[in-house]
Parts: structure tokens; sequence; C-alpha cells
């Protein structure tokens, strides 16, 4: 498992995320990876409870003078706390408020293995008052005054059967698990630098683009003939440090080793041996190798999802394949588009 942090900046949120106005700020995304096992029940386990809560304090508004003028109290506090949006392969997301108390679960009420359900994992800071566009001033910035956002671990069930039935600790960023399989330490931090100052309405320099490709297990050559068509995978692109409520695009590059703008699925994958020519398809958009395909539309405060699917298969020349394993490489490169 891996986790990415951003420049916080703090902004309003909107729906469909918080769409009551919170005051918001993404720590960081997460992404899972694993060796074909199944993922159960993935869980917060906190290692530095965050017991007496996240306060941040700042300028807030007070009154409106007779000539429109706002005035602002400084220095007054605003509560927080972290919430986990677990953003589906369906395009659905769920959210789940992190507590002090070890077995915070992910995605709540889930059964069975989450191993391709899961896109992705956000981390948010978000305030506990709403309308937050009315309480804060542009351009402030707001200093963390509780001095920490505690630390933790990830844990995933043994079985389907649930959590406290067995559980084993994940590795994130690298965390060696000890060999008796309790938490590895330290945990790993909500935040991995020291926070002091984070500003409200004010994003600095371009937006961090992840891009997380989540493949299908494989697929069957006679579900792409003709005109039939199969999803392989799906590409989502995550925005960080992006202004709230604006929209962003970029353009997508999709290229074998060859640069050719025709694909094909090759014998064990070696280009040499018997090849199967098909068409690619992006958001059901026909693809050219090496030839770009926009993407707009991109918000940070809702996921970013597209299919990647295979169709356009010659029934007659897969007829003629050898049998076996038929596969090929695809390079994905992101670039921002200077307008939308």
């Amino acid at each position: 498992m891996s986790n990415r942090a951003n420049p916080l900046v703090f902004q309003i949120g909107s729906s469909p995320l918080f769409p009551d106005g919170n005051l918001i700020a993404l720590l960081g995304t997460m992404t899972f990876q694993t060796n074909g096992s199944p993922l159960f029940d993935p869980t917060f386990m906190v290692v530095s409870p965050i017991t007496n809560g996240i306060s941040f304090s700042g300028d807030r508004y007070s009154y409106t003078d007779s000539s429109g003028q706002k005035h602002y109290d400084s220095n007054r506090s605003f509560g927080f706390r972290i919430v986990a949006v677990t953003n589906l392969a369906d395009g659905g997301f769920l959210k789940q408020d992190i507590t002090s108390t070890p077995g915070t679960p992910m995605i709540p009420g889930a059964s069975g293995n989450q191993v391709s359900k899961i896109s992705s994992i956000q981390l948010y800071l978000v305030s506990w008052e709403t309308a937050m566009e009315n309480k804060v001033r542009s351009g402030s910035s707001y200093t963390l005054t509780s001095n920490n956002l505690g630390t933790f671990n990830i844990a995933t069930a043994d079985k389907g059967s649930g959590f406290y039935q067995g559980y084993t600790y994940a590795s994130i960023e690298g965390q060696v698990i000890p060999s008796n399989g309790s938490a590895p330490l330290p945990g790993q931090s909500f935040r991995e630098s020291p926070i002091v100052d984070i500003p409200f309405g004010e994003v600095i320099g371009n937006p961090i683009l992840t891009l997380t490709i989540v493949e299908e297990p494989g697929f069957s050559i006679q579900d792409a003939y003709g005109t039939d068509k199969t999803k392989i995978a799906e590409a989502q692109l995550t925005l960080q440090n992006a202004e709230s409520g604006k929209l962003y695009g970029v353009e997508v590059l999709f290229s074998d080793s060859e640069g050719s703008q025709s694909f094909s699925l090759h014998l064990d994958g070696q280009r040499s041996l018997f090849a199967i020519p098909y068409h690619l398809l992006f958001g059901g958009e026909p693809v050219t190798g090496s030839v770009s395909v926009d993407w707009t539309g991109l918000s940070s405060s809702v996921p970013n999802l597209r299919s990647i699917e295979v169709t356009g298969i010659d029934q007659i020349r897969a007829d003629m394949a050898p049998a076996g394993q038929y596969k090929d490489t695809i390079t994905i490169t992101i670039t921002p588009k200077d307008t939308l």
C-alpha cells in the first residue's frame, strides 16, 4: 500500500463529498497492491490516538459594519476530524470518520473480498463546523494548535468472516512487518512533514496529478470479437493542491514499446511471436497509439474515473493463433492541459 502527501491548502468542501461546506484539506491518497490474495475488511489501526481532537486557530468572521466591511477575530479555534473517503471501482464512494478506536473500517458494512472494489482511499482533514465560507477569511493561514494529527497502521482481516476473527498488518510505504505479526513501528503519520500554518483559498503552484490503474485479472479474447468489448482496467486520476470548484484537463497518451499507432497482443508478450491486433477504448473513445486523448472536466471533489476496454479482435485471426497466453504492455502518460 502506498500513501502520497500533498501541499496542504484549506478549501471549502463541495458536493458530493462534502456538500455542507466544511473546511477541508487533502492529506494524501492511498492505493493498494496485493499479490493476488483476497483483501478482506481493510481497517485503520490507530497507533497514536487522536483522542484530544484536532484544532486549528486563525481569523474567524465576527460582524459586518454599516459600510459593508467584514471584521474578523484573530486566534479563534476550529475543531477538525480526519475522514477517509474510499473510492469504489464502480464510481461510487463511502466516507468514514477515523476514530481513536483500533479497528475503524474503511468500508462500513462491507463483506467479502474488496481487492477489485477499492480504487483508492483519500484522507481528508475536515472541520466539524459547516458553511465555513461564512466563517473564515480568504488569504489567511490557520495554525495547528493541538500539535498532533496522530499516526496509524492498516490491517486486513484474515478471512471474510470479519476483522475480529483475526487480522494481518499491511505494509505502508515499505514498512517492515515484525516477524511476530505485531504492528509495524513507527506508525504511518497522517502527514509527512510538520504543519505550521495552512493557508485558506491560496493554491500554491500547479495541482499534483496521480494516475492509478486498477487492472482486471485478465480477459478472454472471445469477449472482444468484432464490436464486442471487454473491460481490462479502470483509470483514476486524483488531483491534489487543486482549486475548489475549478475543472482541470489532461492529455492521456497510450504507447507500446515501439511507438506504434496500433495495438497487438503477442504470444507470451514477445513481440516477435504471433500477434493478434486489437482496438483500445478509453472511456468509450477509440485510442490511437502514441496520439493523445483529452480527459477534461476533472475535479478534486469527485472521483475521476474512466474505463479502459479492448475490442475489434478478428475472430479468424484469433482462431489461427497457437495456444497460450497473449499479452501487450502499454505505457500511459498524462500531461496537464493549459486550457480546458
